[in-house]
């Protein structure tokens, strides 16, 4: 009984934003809905995870998820309660731009383009790619001899690989929408040079938003329907992604990751409660609470003690190297990082603040229906995506967000540069207007 609690409660804060905005158009969550089933319900449902750990880790491990879920969701739904559902949208001095469409195309196409020139530059100068390495496990987090390599231009690689990703759904819709295929053949690179880095999420996340626009904009409820659908049968899938790809290029490395039942692959491909469940258990051994560091530690550079990824694989050897770990970091819930912080205090307070930013937030964007075309909802929707999530995360700032965020807000701001364009119209219609009046 106590592992269904866990595993709801580990959902619950995934699955919130629904709450408060259970739309069509809620494609953030929808996608979300995969990974609870890759890493959370099957792991802790149809595995034996939970295995090899005390009871009292157990417990806790229960008993902080459980309240930081429900802190969570109180937090999301108090905006329901607290503003006025009647006021007018926001949104409505962008409806009705037919060139807007046009602009946020012309806005995303050289920026995406210039983030996969330098992306392969980056390849080219470390000498390597991660997919076909040696090591690839290795490689896609740059340790070891890939480090050094990889040092030489992490500044270009990183920025340009965040901006791919970022920007990858509206470059898709653009090439839709205006039916270039030059467009498309730069989605196509962008897209290859994600899959070459191993990073499985971050393309499939670009692609799967754009479908989700798609699917979202159409006046059927079944397109989005068998878009959830298809995104919870594509996560288990993508979580043995490397089993095929160690096959098919007869890398073993990859192909030894797996070597258990189909839902311990699976598991495998998401290891999140395993990962928890150990920092957890070593966690609970000393006082390595962060009182807020963790907050902003992901704001500097390199690694440092206090960046979350950091902190968590070295909580309890402050100052660590971790360089030749092979893991980016553990992945915690916002119930987790508030007890990382500040403890049970921090269990109920961290999740609640979250959930109030996040609901927010969710309220505003909702009153994009019905308003927006669908390239400007999905700009709305990257804006959100990277910046807004950001700020409901606000207990792992990261400073890698920043070029993300702004690129988004530029290309949003294009309705803004529409918007004027109109304006100037009307107002030279209404000056002839009265001209010719006056003659």
């Amino acid at each position: 009984m106590l592992i269904f609690v866990a595993v709801l409660a580990l959902c619950l804060q995934v699955l919130a934003p629904y709450l408060v905005w259970p739309s069509r158009w809620n494609i953030p969550t929808h996608l979300v809905t995969g990974f609870c089933i890759t890493g959370y319900i099957i792991p802790g449902l149809f595995t034996d995870v939970w295995k090899g750990y005390s009871t009292n880790t157990f417990n806790y491990y229960v008993g902080i998820n459980f309240l930081g879920a429900l802190t969570l969701c109180l937090g999301t739904v108090i905006p329901l309660f607290v503003t006025n559902q009647n006021y007018p949208s926001p949104f409505l001095k962008y409806r009705g731009l037919s060139n807007s469409s046009i602009i946020i195309a012309k806005r995303v196409l050289p920026i995406f383009l210039a983030a996969v020139v330098g992306i392969y530059i980056a390849y080219a100068v470390m000498g390597f790619v991660p997919l076909f390495t040696e090591d690839p496990l290795s490689a896609r987090q740059f340790r070891g001899v890939y480090r050094e390599p990889y040092y030489r231009v992490a500044i270009l690689f990183r920025l340009s690989f965040f901006i791919i990703s970022t920007t990858m759904p509206v470059m898709l819709l653009a090439a839709w929408e205006h039916k270039s295929k030059y467009t498309f053949m730069a989605a196509f690179l962008g897209a290859a040079a994600l899959f070459l880095s191993l990073s499985r999420s971050s393309m499939a996340t670009g692609i799967l938003f754009f479908v989700g626009v798609l699917a979202a904009s159409q006046r059927s409820r079944a397109p989005i329907r068998w878009y959830i659908l298809t995104v919870i049968g594509l996560f288990p899938l993508a979580s043995v992604a490397f089993y095929g790809l160690g096959i098919l290029l007869k890398v073993d490395a990859l192909v030894n990751m797996y070597n258990g039942s189909i839902f311990e692959n699976i598991a495998a491909g998401s290891p999140d409660i395993s990962d928890q469940l150990g920092w957890l258990n070593g966690f609970l051994r000393g006082e390595y609470f962060s009182y807020g560091r963790t907050i902003f530690g992901g704001l500097v550079p390199g690694n440092y003690q206090w960046n979350p990824s950091v902190w968590t694989l070295s909580y309890d050897d402050i100052g660590l190297d971790i360089s030749d770990m092979g893991t980016g970091g553990l992945r915690l819930t916002p119930a987790e990082w508030g007890y990382a912080n500040f403890g049970w205090f921090g269990v109920a307070v961290i999740p609640l603040v979250s959930g109030i930013l996040n609901g927010f937030m969710l309220l505003y964007l909702k009153k994009a229906e019905g308003v927006l075309n669908r390239m400007q909802f999905a700009a709305a929707l990257l804006v959100y995506w990277t910046l807004g999530m950001q700020i409901a995360s606000f207990y792992t700032l990261s400073m890698y967000t920043i070029p993300a965020a702004g690129v988004a807000i530029y290309i949003w701001q294009a309705n803004a540069k529409a918007l004027n364009i109109r304006r100037a119209q009307f107002a030279r219609q209404r000056l002839l207007e009265a001209r010719g009046r006056a003659g």
